[in-house]
């Protein structure tokens, strides 16, 4: 084995060891009261090795946020494109991809959790949902549209919300279709209305 490889497997566990400290340390405190050098404490790393990677303990929660929703975005890539987009198995693959790593989303989801942070992912989503709205007979302005979307993807991360602090009680495709006949009792509300 080359050093190249031996140092990037370094690299790769100590940032593994940061990440999972971080969201351990997550469960009993918001990210922002967490200092680096708790963090490095409790990943047993020193702070020098720290700064080598990031700048604030913020920088690795973006990390983790980031590899979870390419996590996301991959799979929905894989299973769906614009011109065949199912908004039903969409939400299911989302609900699936969330249990699966349901600790992980508990904690992110949590009160200590990066409130921003669903709600970026999700976006994603946007042109091609709101394309589809429009294909369905929403006629609203572009205005109007972005509210219409923000208040679905706000009511949905709610819901999601929920459904982390009940342990996921519920299976994912129970929380999917409760999501979708929401959504979709504003979305026939809002064709009545213009």
């Amino acid at each position: 084995m080359d050093d190249k490889k031996k140092t990037d497997r370094r690299v790769l566990y100590t940032k593994m060891f940061l990440k999972e400290s971080l969201l351990e340390l997550m469960k009993e405190k918001p990210v922002d009261k967490i200092t680096p050098t708790e963090l490095c404490r409790k990943a047993n790393i020193n702070r020098n090795t720290f700064y080598t990677h990031y700048y604030t303990v913020r920088d690795v929660l973006a990390e983790v946020e980031s590899d979870f929703s390419a996590q996301i975005i991959e799979s929905l890539s894989s299973k769906f494109t614009a011109a065949d987009i199912d908004i039903s198995q969409m939400l299911k693959e989302i609900c699936h991809i969330i249990y699966a790593q349901k600790d992980f989303c508990k904690v992110l989801l949590s009160e200590n959790g990066d409130a921003s942070f669903f709600e970026t992912v999700i976006s994603t989503g946007k042109p091609v949902v709101i394309m589809g709205w429009r294909s369905e007979g929403i006629e609203l302005d572009d205005n109007e549209m972005e509210m219409f979307f923000s208040f679905i993807v706000n009511g949905s991360i709610a819901l999601i919300r929920k459904w982390a602090a009940s342990d996921m009680y519920e299976s994912p495709e129970k929380v999917a279709a409760l999501i979708e006949r929401i959504a979709y009792t504003g979305i026939n509300g809002m064709k009545q209305i213009k």
